[in-house]
This record gives C-alpha cells, sequence and structure tokens, in this order.
C-alpha cells in the first residue's frame, strides 16, 4: 500500500515538474491586450451608392473599401495587413491599383480608415465580389492577429429603357386638331427608378410616371394640338439614383413621330414697314412717319390695330386678308436721340393666335454732336494687374454740352464736366485693377446749353481680357536643428524654414512635425519668393530619429496645397550597440524543442531516485504487517 502511494505522490510531482518545464519552454503568453481589433467596411467612390442596402457603382467609375479599424486594446498597432481580390460574376480576378504597404498605426483606443485598393467599373451591368482579410501587428510584436474577413458585393449601376412613341393620327389634319400622343417604357434597368417626367421635345409635358420597377413597362399619354406640321421625339428626365448624381436626361431622337398639318403656318405673318422724312432733326421738330400693315400670312388677321409710342391708336382695320395691307401717314413732334416705336397688333383667323409687329424710328440731333474715344493698356494683362483707361471727350457739335456725365457700365460714372464748348477736347484716365475680365463700353449724358435737351453719346466697346497664367504653388520645406547631434538623449530646438518658391501665394500655412503629430506653427501668408522659420524648442530625443515636416495651405484661388519635407535625421553620438542578430524562427523552436527534452530526462531521473530511496528505507524501518503513514513536503513549483 505504501508503495503505490508513493508512486502516486512522486508521479505527481513528475508531472507538474514536467508541465512546468513545458509551458516555461514555449513561453505562455501574457492576454495581448483588454478589448478586442475590430472593423467595419464600406464601399466608397466618387460614383459609388447604397441603394435598398446594395452597393451600386456608375460603369467606368473608380470603386474602393474603407476599412474603419477601431483599436480597442490598450496597446498599439503598428501594422495593417490586408488582402483582397475582386471576382467579376464569371470569378475571373479583377485587376486594382495600389494597395496598402503595411505600416499603417492606430493608437490604443483610436479609430483610423485604411483604403483598399481601388477598382473600375466595367462598361456593362455586372456584380462585383470582394473577398477581403485583415490582419495586425502589435507594436514590439511580429506575429499577426486576425481582424476579420469576408466578402461585399457591387453592382455596376444601369438605368437602362427602350421606348415606343406613337401619336393616334399621322395626319393630314387641320391646324388645331386633337392628336393623342402616348409614351410607352420598358426597363432593363437594375433598379427601380422614380418619378419619371416625360415630355415632347416640342409640343412640352406628357406626365410623370411615379415608378418603374426592373422589367416592367409603364405608358402615359397626353392630347396636344399641332398648329403646324411637327416633328417630335420623347424626352425623359429623372433624379439619378445615386447621391449627388443630379438630373438625367434622355432623347429619344429615334423614336420620333410626324404629324402633317395642312397650310404651313407662317411664323410672322403680320408685318409694319416704315419710313420717315427726315434723319436728323432739331429739337421738337415735327416728323412725317409713312407706316404700312401688311398681311403676309396665309389665313385672315382680325382686330388690327396700330398705335403709336404712346399708346394711341392711328389705324384700325376689322379684317386684313392675306395679301393686303393698311397704310398712314402720321406726324408727330419729336426729340432727336430718343426711340420711337409703333406696334401693330392681330388675332390669325382659324388658330386664335395673337400675331404682332413693331417698327422703331431714331433721329440725330443737326447741331449736337460729341465724340468719345477709349483705349486700355497695357494690351497684355493678367489678374491683379492695373488696366489705364484714357478717354478723349471732344465737341462734334454746333453747340455748347452742359452737365457733361460718363458713365461706364461695370465702373459707374467715372468723369463729369460741367461743360464741353464746340471743338473741345477733354483727356482724362482711370485705373482699374483687373479680377475678371471686363469691358470699357463708355456713354455720354450731355445737355444742350440753349433749349436744356439731354442727348446720350455711345462710345465704342473694349473687351478687357485677362492672359492666362498658368500658376504652380511650390513650397520648400528645410529642417535644421540646434545642436544637430546629440552625445546622449536629450532635447533639441527644430529649426523649419519654409521658402514660396512657386508663383502663387499660399495663405494659412500650418506645420505638422508628422512623427509626433506636434503642430509647429502657422504663417498667415507667403508671397511668392518670401521664406518665413518658426523653431519648435526642447524637442525630446531618446534614439537616432528621423522627422518630416508637412506644410498645408490655401492658395489666393482657395486651392489646398500640401508639400512635406525631405527626412532629417538626428543622432545621438557613442558607439551603437550591436543589434542582436534575427533569429531563423525554425532554429528558436528547436532550441525551445531541447530545453523542454532535457527537463523531462532531468525530471524523470529525479523521480527515479527519489523513488529508489524510500523503497529501501521502507523495507529496513517497516516490519511486516505494520503500517506507517508517510509524511508529505509539499514543494511549490518555482516559476521561471
Amino acid at each position: 500500500m505504501k508503495f503505490n502511494l508513493t508512486i502516486k505522490f512522486k508521479s505527481l510531482i513528475s508531472l507538474v515538474l514536467i508541465m512546468a518545464l513545458a509551458f516555461s519552454g514555449y513561453g505562455i503568453k501574457p492576454s495581448m491586450a483588454e478589448g478586442k481589433v475590430t472593423s467595419s467596411e464600406r464601399f466608397v467612390g466618387e460614383n459609388v451608392g447604397l441603394i435598398d442596402g446594395n452597393y451600386y457603382v456608375l460603369s467606368q467609375s473608380g470603386f474602393m473599401i474603407n476599412y474603419d479599424i477601431q483599436n480597442g486594446t490598450d496597446k498599439n498597432i503598428t501594422h495593417i495587413l490586408l488582402e483582397e481580390t475582386l471576382l467579376d460574376n464569371t470569378g475571373h480576378v479583377v485587376p486594382g491599383e495600389g494597395a496598402p504597404d503595411g505600416v499603417f498605426r492606430i493608437e490604443a483606443g483610436q479609430t483610423k480608415t485604411l483604403q483598399g485598393r481601388k477598382f473600375k467599373a466595367q462598361e456593362k451591368p455586372t456584380t462585383y465580389t470582394l473577398e477581403y482579410s485583415i490582419h495586425y501587428i502589435f507594436e514590439d510584436e511580429e506575429e499577426p492577429h486576425p481582424i476579420t474577413s469576408g466578402k461585399k458585393q457591387i453592382t455596376v449601376l444601369s438605368t437602362g429603357v427602350s421606348v415606343v412613341y406613337k401619336a393616334s393620327t399621322g395626319g393630314p389634319i387641320l391646324p388645331g386638331n386633337e392628336v393623342t400622343y402616348t409614351f410607352e417604357i420598358k426597363s432593363s434597368a437594375n433598379i427601380s427608378i422614380n418619378n419619371i417626367a416625360v415630355k415632347d421635345s416640342v409640343l412640352g409635358d406628357i406626365g410623370v410616371i411615379p415608378l418603374l420597377s426592373p422589367g416592367e413597362t409603364a405608358s402615359i399619354s397626353q392630347v396636344f394640338k399641332p398648329e403646324s406640321t411637327t416633328k417630335s421625339y420623347p424626352v425623359i428626365v429623372f433624379q439619378g439614383p445615386i447621391e449627388g448624381q443630379g438630373n438625367i436626361t434622355r432623347e429619344f431622337k429615334n423614336a420620333a413621330v410626324e404629324v402633317v398639318v395642312e397650310d404651313e403656318q407662317v411664323e410672322k405673318p403680320l408685318v409694319i414697314t416704315g419710313k420717315t422724312n427726315k434723319t436728323r432733326i432739331a429739337p421738337n421738330e415735327e416728323v412725317d412717319f409713312s407706316l404700312i400693315v401688311e398681311n403676309k400670312g396665309n389665313r385672315p388677321i382680325t382686330g388690327v390695330s396700330l398705335k403709336d409710342w404712346t399708346g394711341k391708336e392711328i389705324l384700325a382695320k376689322e379684317k386684313l386678308e392675306p395679301g393686303k395691307e393698311g397704310a398712314i401717314i402720321y406726324a408727330h413732334r419729336v426729340e432727336p436721340g430718343k426711340e420711337y416705336t409703333f406696334t401693330a397688333t392681330g388675332v390669325e383667323e382659324g388658330t386664335g393666335r395673337n400675331v404682332q409687329a413693331s417698327y422703331t424710328a431714331k433721329f440725330s440731333g443737326i447741331e449736337a454732336g460729341l465724340e468719345i474715344t477709349n483705349r486700355v493698356t497695357p494690351e497684355e494683362l493678367a489678374a491683379g494687374d492695373t488696366a489705364i483707361i484714357e478717354y478723349t471727350l471732344r465737341n462734334t457739335g454746333q453747340v455748347t454740352m452742359t452737365d457733361v456725365r460718363v458713365h461706364e457700365p461695370e465702373f459707374g460714372e467715372v468723369a463729369t464736366f460741367d461743360e464741353l464748348k464746340p471743338g473741345q477736347t477733354e483727356t482724362f484716365t482711370i485705373e482699374k485693377i483687373v479680377e475678371k475680365d471686363m469691358i470699357s463700353n463708355p456713354k455720354v449724358y450731355a445737355r444742350d446749353k440753349d433749349s436744356g435737351y439731354e442727348y446720350e453719346f455711345q462710345g465704342d466697346l473694349i473687351e478687357i481680357v485677362i492672359n492666362v497664367v498658368e500658376e504652380h504653388p511650390l513650397l520648400i520645406i528645410r529642417l535644421d536643428s540646434e545642436p544637430k547631434t546629440l552625445s546622449e538623449a536629450g532635447t533639441v530646438d527644430l529649426i523649419c524654414t519654409v521658402i514660396n518658391e512657386g508663383d502663387v501665394r499660399i495663405d494659412n500655412i500650418d506645420l505638422i512635425l508628422n512623427e509626433r503629430e506636434l503642430s509647429i506653427g502657422s504663417i498667415l501668408t507667403l508671397e511668392p519668393g518670401d521664406e518665413e522659420t518658426l523653431t519648435l524648442a526642447g524637442l525630446n530625443i531618446e534614439e537616432d530619429t528621423s522627422f518630416t515636416v508637412t506644410a498645408k495651405g490655401v492658395t489666393y484661388q482657395g486651392e489646398e496645397v500640401e508639400f512635406v519635407s525631405s527626412p532629417y535625421e538626428i543622432t545621438i553620438g557613442g558607439d551603437e550597440l550591436p543589434q542582436e542578430p534575427t533569429q531563423n524562427p525554425k532554429i528558436s523552436f528547436l532550441k525551445k524543442l531541447l530545453w523542454v527534452v532535457a527537463g523531462l530526462a532531468l525530471a524523470t531521473v529525479g523521480g527515479m531516485i527519489y523513488l529508489l530511496r524510500d523503497l529501501k528505507r521502507g523495507n529496513k524501518k517497516n516490519p511486516k504487517g505494520k503500517t506507517k503513514k508517510a509524511g508529505v513536503r509539499r514543494r511549490k513549483p518555482k516559476h521561471g
């Protein structure tokens, strides 16, 4: 009995020793970190949308997956390993562009977005399957750990339709007769299309189809009254299903229909011709207007009325047959420089169409005259340059002009003169900073000194056009430190000099120390050729370090720009400790296995020695038939 108990106790001790040595050899790893590393995935791209829970992309557009990775642990992640495979609907692998290089740092408790490879959708509708798997590596570790794997599908969006367009008759019909136009549409799309507005390219709106599901057919009709032979086709407009896509307009010219209408309608059947007995007049002079109102259409015009510029009716005809006319000589006192317009109206018989025509006369003054010339220098202008506009006014008439005002349509009033005598010349200039294309088209308003009548004179129109010069923003970032090297760990002042070597001003420049994610400071503006130096004092250096600085700014045109410096190294003096060579994983495993085998051998030998010793003692001290309790001393295994 004693022999059996002893064997059991010693076997237990041996087993404990073996397990301790085995686990110490393999190294029981502590828990990596509390919490988890998780990822959420979503397709992104300029023309990517989520419709009814499914991803769609426009043909020939780029798309990719964004992985929002959350580090819920208390350790920093330094590498993300991403594997992606895109398969088309036939199972073939589709190549992509770019790939993360693996170095992707996520601090403990932080979330960052990792962009996957970029793919381009083919032209024809198809469904892609993107298979992916993501692993991460903690700081100071080499073993990758899985985050997630899976697959997502995205479909090339199709809003294809086929249409049939028809009219209840092709004619010939009389003008104004009703014709029913019917529009039929069948969907070959892979999504539903909402609120399709349908119209005729000539006649106008037909109606709205609220919903067209994939494979379904819908129709809509409208009654029109064409006044002339009409050839038209259907047009549809609907909101693009992807957010930001805007309205989609499609014209189906190959589905055009023609309805023939008898007696082609004349576009302008009512015509006024006129002349005056004078072209140059003095103020308040009487002029004879010779006016003829004629029907040049193919239908009678009823209720013909001719009125002068005040609205006074000077001629009326109950009906004017095609080819017939009405004439009148109308005398009235008028002023030079003003426009005088006569208007004729009527109704086209058989169609009810309102028709009208007009005639305008304008007279120049006999005695008054003013010449204005304008000249722009220099001829070549860039944005921000100053344009010099030189004006010359010369009184070419026979009367003195007073209250002379020079007005520009874009600049307003640019000069005034109390008086300009016959033959007198005045010259003046103005300066304008050119920020966009402009025009100079001066008008001069002046009064006849004797009559008080106001005249208007027009100058030449000159276009002031900016010569477009291509601009190149460029910031050069130079790094230095004080001191340049350290004999031991300590602090340095990092000196950052920013030089604008481009040809465009850059504003609101922020400088970021990338490796420490520290703000060095801001520069309000840098003109081309300017430079400015900022210092980041007391930068802690514990080992040889390489730094880069990013400068972000905005050009004066609102373009966001970003520039990165070359790496700058700060070293700590003294002999470098030789790095321990990287051990081959297979050799490391064999070493551990050897230690385990040696431990098992030692434990077995030790156990056998204890067992033999106890057996000898037991045979000498315990007489046969007597039982003695064995004492057991428990030893706590030493933790390596």
